[in-house]
C-alpha cells in the first residue's frame, strides 16, 4: 500500500512540475503576436528504364533492329536521367581469341546513350530510341564458324541539373 501511495505522490508531483514549466503565452492588453508554422513534404523521384529483350542476330544481316530503349517516371524539375550504353564484341564461346565488333546505332548513327528530362519522362509520348545492331558485310565475310555472344549494358543515373 505504501508503494502505491509513493507512486501516486511522485506522479502528482511530476504533473505539477510539467504544468509549471510549460510555456503559457500571456499578452498585454493592446499588443499582438504573430507566429509561423512550417509544413514540408517530399516525394522520392522514381523512374523505369526499359531495354530491348535478348535476341539472336541472324547471320549475314547488316542492320538488325533489336527494340526500343526508353525511360518513364516522375523526377524533380531540376533533375534528369542519363542512360549510357556499353557493348562488348561478339566472342566465340569456344575460342575467346575469335571475335568481331559491331556498332550499336539509332537512326543510322552510333549510339552510346541519351538523356531524359523531367518533362520527357512524364510525357505520354516518351522519347524512345529504336536501337539497331550494325555489322558490315565485310565483317560477316571474315567471320569464322562458331557461336558468338555479345553484351549490351545499359546504366541509368539520376542527375541534378541547374
Amino acid at each position: 500500500m505504501r508503494k502505491r501511495t509513493v507512486k501516486q505522490a511522485f506522479a502528482a508531483g511530476m504533473a505539477a512540475f510539467v504544468m509549471m514549466t510549460s510555456a503559457i503565452p500571456v499578452f498585454a492588453a493592446g499588443s499582438s503576436d504573430t507566429q509561423e508554422m512550417y509544413l514540408s513534404m517530399s516525394k522520392a523521384p522514381e523512374y523505369t528504364m526499359t531495354i530491348p529483350a535478348s535476341q539472336d542476330i541472324p547471320f549475314g544481316t547488316v542492320d538488325t533492329g533489336i527494340g526500343d530503349l526508353y525511360v518513364t517516371g516522375n523526377i524533380g524539375t531540376k533533375q534528369q536521367v542519363q542512360v549510357t550504353a556499353e557493348k562488348t564484341d561478339f566472342v566465340d564461346e569456344k575460342d575467346d581469341a575469335n571475335s568481331f565488333s559491331f556498332d550499336l546505332q539509332c537512326s543510322g548513327t552510333d549510339f552510346s546513350g541519351a538523356i531524359w528530362s523531367s518533362d520527357q519522362l512524364r510525357s505520354e509520348a516518351a522519347t524512345k530510341y529504336a536501337l539497331t545492331v550494325h555489322i558490315p558485310t565485310e565483317t560477316w565475310g571474315n567471320t569464322k564458324a562458331g557461336t558468338y555472344k555479345a553484351t549490351l549494358t545499359f546504366k541509368a543515373e539520376l542527375q541534378d541539373v541547374q
